[in-house]
């Protein structure tokens, strides 16, 4: 039975990559305090020998999880050793006979799983023939695959527009956004983006949600407690950016400034949704010692235009702003962007033009 199978495959899909271990309380994990946004989720799971964390002592929470190891999971917790060597052998002898992608090898560890969950159709490639076994995990795929394991019917899920959810009616994965909101299965008061990375934690999260309405009969999960979190982030679709990390900062600490940029964005003045201005900054060049991949994250502000929207995450509560105005400022000027005039407004700006600091280029945002 598809049930069962899939049951099964889940049940065991977050127990550690590289090595497991036996099953020990949530409230071991040095990383899942008690206060943890996915604490309760992480140790009911647990407890119930479904989920395991890694040898030394951590579960890992905010990490992604590739394609290749969620399949290596999925298959070794359903399937047999001596089916998986006898795939392996069929690899070696005729890898393009059992399966179509072009980036998985014979000699990859995860070739028999792959193979395996393809020809069972619990897995698909992509249309330019590749598996990209190496790709985290996205947040579409990853609710598509929990939804379909418990055999939830998401074709009569009448389509619904949320200022949270980045998710149009004809996209494929609609019907599995607007299912999981509906149902509490996901944070309704934070933002998601279908490519943002999956972690172990959300997928915890939504296991144990979909759990629970199962096992109680009920038709949408009730919080026990209110999630929270010190995570901010950012995603501006127009520029391809998507859960960025923004890391408070002292406009009075320049060197500090350039610090928390090597980890995304920096801010200034207040935090998201207090009603007052906030001033969001990044590289439009970096410097030499920056070695980070954020040096020239903002090199293509100018795209941005008005109406575009930029969404935050803070604290678990999510924020939508809509371009309405720009300006390229005299770096010397720069304080007139600080200005607050009353009323929540987001002024992003960053150095410009690119590989120039004499001038800084600032979109304005106002939050919907």
């Amino acid at each position: 039975m598809k049930s069962t199978r899939f049951f099964a495959i889940f049940s065991t899909f977050l127990i550690g990559i590289v090595s497991f271990v036996s099953a020990v309380s949530a409230r071991q994990f040095y990383d899942v305090t008690s206060n943890h946004k996915n604490h309760t989720a992480i140790s009911r799971l647990t407890d119930l020998n479904i989920i395991n964390g890694y040898h030394d002592g951590s579960f890992r929470p905010n990490n992604t999880i590739s394609r290749a190891e969620a399949t290596k999971l999925l298959m070794a917790s359903v399937q047999s050793d001596s089916l998986v060597q006898n795939m392996q052998t069929s690899l070696y002898q005729n890898l393009r006979g059992v399966i179509p992608f072009y980036d998985v090898q014979a000699s990859d560890w995860f070739s028999p799983y792959v193979a395996l969950a393809y020809q069972q159709g619990v897995v698909k490639g992509y249309g330019n023939g590749s598996f990209s076994p190496h790709n985290a995990l996205n947040f579409a795929e990853g609710l598509k695959v929990i939804l379909e394991a418990y055999d939830i019917d998401t074709r009569r899920t009448r389509f619904q527009k949320h200022d949270l959810l980045y998710v149009q009616r004809s996209d494929w994965f609609a019907q599995y956004f607007t299912y999981a909101y509906n149902k509490n299965l996901i944070n309704r008061d934070k933002f998601y983006h279908p490519a943002q990375p999956m972690t172990r934690g959300d997928f915890a999260e939504i296991l144990y949600r979909l759990r629970t309405m199962q096992e109680h009969g009920i038709s949408q999960f009730v919080f026990d407690q209110v999630q929270t979190s010190n995570e901010y982030t950012i995603t501006i679709p127009s520029l391809d950016l998507i859960n960025i990390n923004v890391s408070f900062a002292d406009p009075y600490d320049p060197k500090g400034s350039l610090e928390v940029l090597k980890d995304g964005l920096g801010h200034y003045l207040s935090p998201p949704g207090g009603g007052k201005k906030m001033v969001l900054f990044g590289h439009s060049s970096g410097y030499n010692w920056d070695s980070s991949g954020f040096k020239q994250i903002l090199r293509q502000i100018d795209r941005l235009k008005d109406g575009d929207l930029i969404y935050i995450n803070y604290k678990e509560r999510g924020h939508a702003y809509r371009v309405g105005n720009r300006e390229i400022v005299p770096a010397p000027q720069l304080n007139k962007v600080m200005e607050d005039y009353g009323y929540e407004e987001v002024a992003l700006y960053t150095c410009w033009p690119p590989d120039s600091t004499s001038h800084r280029y600032v979109i304005y945002a106002g939050k919907i």
